[in-house]
């Protein structure tokens, strides 16, 4: 009897993951717009399926960065025409003003995970200043260190090295002695 409940049990969780599974079988595709109103950048993310609009359906927003993606912000739902609206902060740095922007749909009931990119120009243009380079600093390679650095590094290795000296030499004349010793006796 018990056999019988374990196997039912297990086709039923079996059963139950299957139809859950494919309880998302509707594909929406993202569409994105970027206009700049005002000093406001304005991203819209334009969500259909089957041709039709999609409404109240969370779209996140986020920017490539080196290892991940940056969100920005909340997710938002999109309204009764099928548009989500962000607005994009104006102190993001790139190097070249170049920003890709990803507009996804995540772990919705309705719909599958779906997501899509595009590049625009609202990245704030870092600009790095190297007219420093030659002088002395913490960061600096070997030969443009602060001098009390180099000065304090010799200085322990003299130490180090000084102190293994002086055991060797300590070594060689407690041998010596050893030898005085056993002359006399």
């Amino acid at each position: 009897m018990k056999k019988h409940t374990y196997f039912l049990i297990s086709c039923l969780v079996i059963l139950f993951s299957i139809t859950t599974s494919y309880a998302q079988d509707k594909e929406a595709k993202i569409t994105l717009t970027f206009k700049k109103i005002d000093s406001v950048n304005v991203c819209k993310a334009f969500v259909t399926s089957e041709g039709q609009p999609v409404i109240e359906v969370p779209v996140n927003l986020s920017v490539k960065r080196l290892f991940a993606k940056l969100p920005i912000g909340d997710a938002i739902a999109t309204d009764s025409t099928g548009v989500a609206t962000f607005e994009f902060p104006n102190d993001i740095p790139s190097k070249n003003g170049k920003l890709t922007l990803f507009a996804s749909i995540v772990d919705d009931e309705n719909y599958m995970n779906s997501e899509t990119s595009g590049e625009v120009n609202w990245g704030t243009v870092v600009v790095t200043d190297n007219s420093n380079i030659d002088e002395r600093s913490f960061s600096a390679g070997r030969d443009r260190a602060p001098i009390y650095f180099i000065t304090i590094s010799l200085l322990i290795l003299g130490l180090i090295w000084g102190t293994l000296l002086f055991a060797v030499l300590q070594v060689f004349k407690i041998k010596k002695l050893g030898k005085i010793q056993e002359i006399k006796e």
